[in-house]
């Protein structure tokens, strides 16, 4: 690559970390009521609207309270779990690499009951496992096992080294607690360049024969995909490629061609739009959805996260681990349920998710990676 091109991806590896994702837009409403009221009680209706609303000539700010929405009833899918859990770190062996690996372990885990894994990949940057923390342990509350494995933000690194990377923090992370974990069930779940990694991890792990009684693959704002032979992926795993309809990043055709059009062998996967919700806060269908956060321009924990990603991961577990029916439309987005507001918003549902077999792009977008500049990125990985 030239100066000038190894510039540009630098530049934009920066927007793409997951610092900077979220709390930097807002979403701004503005309603005017023009309306004359004619008496008392109209007026009183008025006022009580306005303040409910804050719609005049107001910002709508994000919302930086969860209770703002309902919250998922205990034992239902996307809620705490019963078991404790505790995180405990690996230190990946493979060259370059920038943090341990986390393990998170549910207090059910045990020599005598191996729980099933889930092993997640980051976005490009967000190699502290705090990014992703609160989608983690609420995974691990509900008996599993689940595995973080950081890999480098060096612009200068190929991709084949970042994958290495993060496959090599998969492996040690079950040779080191493999004895509690039940390696025949596992799930692939990744966010941005890690959702991008999912299929090529997920094809590892069929070679290395893990998932043979459960295998799942959740790909959420995904990035490139620079892996191969995604045909040895089997037939029977799951697929969620989930999108966020107001993603300034990622270009949803990227999910498409790059990881939606290379798995055709799968049979069961939903293709899933999260959308931006607002009524007296604004829940934002950004980049960085899947994002909890560090501090608190990280990206906020509400509805999109519990109902619309911690939900359907959840769900999506038991439904390919254990075949429970229940669970199999909740984790494809049939059941299209996110919640519902509190407070003044009178207990209105949230916008619902949306499930299709068939891609649904957001074609009015202006993200800053493009499909069509994929051999841009390639760094010397094939970008047929």
């Amino acid at each position: 690559m030239s100066e000038k091109q190894i510039f540009k991806v630098e530049e934009k590896a920066i927007i793409f970390n997951p610092l900077f994702l979220r709390g930097r837009l807002k979403g701004i409403v503005k309603n005017r009521y023009k309306t004359k009221m004619k008496n008392s009680i109209r007026l009183i209706f008025a006022a009580f609207l306005f303040f409910s609303t804050l719609s005049i000539n107001a910002q709508i700010s994000l919302c930086s309270n969860p209770k703002v929405t309902t919250l998922p009833a205990p034992g239902d899918y996307g809620s705490q779990g019963r078991f404790t859990v505790a995180r405990q770190t690996v230190v990946n062996p493979e060259p370059g690499t920038p943090a341990p690996v986390s393990v998170f372990l549910p207090s059910n885990a045990s020599a005598t009951n191996r729980v099933p894994v889930i092993f997640f990949a980051h976005g490009f940057g967000g190699t502290n496992y705090q990014y992703y923390e609160a989608l983690m342990r609420q995974l691990s509350s509900n008996g599993y096992a689940v595995v973080f494995s950081p890999y480098t933000p060096d612009l200068f690194s190929s991709h084949t080294a970042r994958y290495q990377q993060l496959w090599r923090g998969f492996q040690v992370g079950v040779e080191q607690y493999g004895s509690l974990m039940d390696t025949s069930r596992v799930g692939f779940a990744g966010h941005s360049y890690g959702a991008g990694a999912v299929p090529e991890m997920a094809r590892r792990a069929v070679v290395a024969g893990w998932g043979a009684n459960g295998l799942f693959m959740f790909s959420a704002a995904p990035w490139y995909s620079w892996g191969t032979n995604y045909e040895q992926i089997p037939a029977s795993a799951k697929l969620v490629v989930q999108v966020y309809w107001d993603d300034g990043t990622n270009e949803h055709l990227i999910g498409q061609m790059d990881v939606w059009n290379r798995l055709p062998q799968i049979t069961e996967r939903r293709w899933q739009v999260v959308r931006s919700a607002q009524t007296v806060c604004q829940m934002l269908a950004d980049h960085g959805v899947t994002v909890s956060g560090v501090t608190s321009t990280d990206g906020e924990i509400n509805a999109l996260d519990y109902w619309g990603v911690w939900r359907r991961i959840h769900a999506l577990a038991d439904y390919t681990f254990t075949g429970n029916q229940t669970a199999k439309p909740i984790a494809f987005g049939d059941d299209a349920r996110m919640g519902r507001w509190r407070t003044f918003a009178a207990l209105r549902p949230v916008t619902p998710l949306e499930a299709t077999t068939t891609p649904v792009i957001n074609t009015t977008s202006n993200p800053t990676f493009r499909w069509a500049n994929r051999c841009l990125f390639a760094l010397g990985s094939s970008c047929q």
